[in-house]
């Protein structure tokens, strides 16, 4: 569901402040993409993607009380079905092959992979942001 600014809007989770304040101060260079809701546990961020249905679902696969594997299951069934994004430093091939079998779209390694996160943000935001301006046309 977009804001009325016609914002792309992203559920923010990780178990650290840190982390998500940093996160938080790299996508305020992407000015398409609201943050709805920063969450610490599985729980929340699961009230939060049920409460807000945003877009776009970024979480670390380690939360308080939980995991990654708790909030794409709950993603998977959801219509529209958000874009579910993994990053974390479990990037053995186990934990990737969980990930992508309960829904996630796409792992990142969150101590190398940064930059190609950050790119591949812009690019779902202008896709995401280019296929609203055709659906009006």
């Amino acid at each position: 569901m977009r804001s009325s600014a016609n914002l792309i809007q992203m559920v923010l989770a990780d178990s650290s402040a840190s982390v998500r304040a940093n996160i938080m101060r790299l996508l305020s260079q992407m000015p398409e993409i609201e943050v709805i809701a920063e969450c610490e546990t599985a729980d929340e961020t699961i009230a939060a993607v049920r409460k807000f249905k945003p877009e776009i679902v970024f979480t670390e696969f380690v939360l308080d009380k939980g995991s990654a594997v708790d909030v794409l299951r709950s993603c998977r069934v959801m219509k529209p079905r958000p874009i579910c994004i993994v990053h974390t430093t479990q990037t053995d091939a186990s934990t990737r092959a969980i990930c992508y079998a309960c829904g996630a779209d796409v792992f990142y390694d969150k101590n190398r992979d940064l930059i190609p996160l950050l790119n591949m943000l812009r690019k779902l935001a202008v896709a995401m942001t280019n296929h609203d301006v055709l659906q009006a046309a």
